[in-house]
């Protein structure tokens, strides 16, 4: 146990960041005036996804060509670019036509193309990565306990994403909403769906390989996808917290914030991991080929 001591302190300043870094997304929302939360999400955007990028890109590149793991950070890399790209695009209108709502503006079609894009980058690399675990000797044994986690996260995925669907998939056809809104939101959420969806088997991972460095991988990609959790239940978790509803509605909406830099911190201790790992010990880790499938 006491060789955990010193990794478990060696992380310990970079899940700090994260919770201050988060911190300050809520202490803006709360602290300015309504009409300037957009320009307080902006910033946030930019920065989370910048770090999101930074991250993913750092363990992708950590990798040689070919290897099974450049292929999956690589594009969890591709998502969170595209990811930053379509905030960029809404941060241009913003500065640009602050006066029109986006969803009025011409460049929607084209943040649609992009969103579309970044949820298949992301939702594949998962699935790659739930291969990875499996071939590289990671999968957890079987036990009561795993499967009630695993029930536990279907459960709040489908509970998070039907109503979702179902309302988006409803105003698509009575024509509430534009065919781009309706698109962006069914990715988005089908995507959500599926990261929720994982939560339960990369915790799984993380405990069993609790006291190593790699552990901490899982750790912060489990924290990640818990947050997304929460991002996508707002509508109706927002109703339950103190203050008025909007005010808590645009709380949770910073937790896109938490989701996009714990998911680039991941990335950075998978490369940190990396080095050591190789010389150190025999330790189950995400750093092996897995095959070249």
């Amino acid at each position: 146990m006491s060789a955990s001591s010193p990794r478990t302190s060696s992380v310990a300043p970079w899940f700090i960041g994260v919770a201050v870094l988060q911190l300050a997304h809520f202490i803006a929302v709360i602290s300015v005036r309504p009409a300037d939360l957009p320009l307080v999400h902006d910033l946030a955007g930019w920065g989370s996804g910048l770090l999101a990028v930074a991250g993913t890109f750092a363990a992708a590149s950590a990798f040689g060509s070919g290897d099974y793991l450049r292929r999956v950070w690589g594009g969890l890399t591709a998502g969170a670019l595209l990811s930053l790209t379509s905030a960029a695009l809404r941060s241009y209108w913003l500065h640009t036509v602050p006066d029109v709502p986006f969803t009025a503006s011409p460049l929607l079609p084209f943040r649609m193309v992009v969103v579309v894009l970044a949820n298949v980058a992301t939702t594949f690399a998962l699935v790659l990565l739930a291969r990875t675990y499996r071939q590289s000797g990671l999968q957890p044994p079987s036990s009561s306990r795993g499967t009630a986690l695993f029930a536990v996260s279907a459960v709040a995925a489908l509970a998070v994403g039907i109503p979702a669907l179902v309302t988006e998939a409803r105003n698509l056809l009575s024509g509430t909403s534009s065919t781009p809104s309706a698109v962006i939101s069914l990715a988005s959420t089908l995507a959500d769906m599926t990261i929720i969806f994982m939560v339960a088997p990369i915790l799984r991972v993380a405990y069993m390989l609790r006291g190593g460095r790699l552990a901490w991988v899982w750790w912060a990609m489990g924290l990640s996808g818990a947050t997304w959790l929460l991002y996508d239940a707002r509508v109706w978790l927002a109703p339950l917290l103190p203050g008025t509803e909007a005010q808590a509605a645009e709380l949770l909406r910073s937790l896109r914030t938490s989701g996009l830099v714990l998911m680039g911190l991941a990335g950075w201790l998978q490369r940190s991991a990396l080095g050591p790992q190789k010389v150190e010990s025999p330790e189950p880790s995400l750093h092996t080929s897995a095959g070249t499938s």
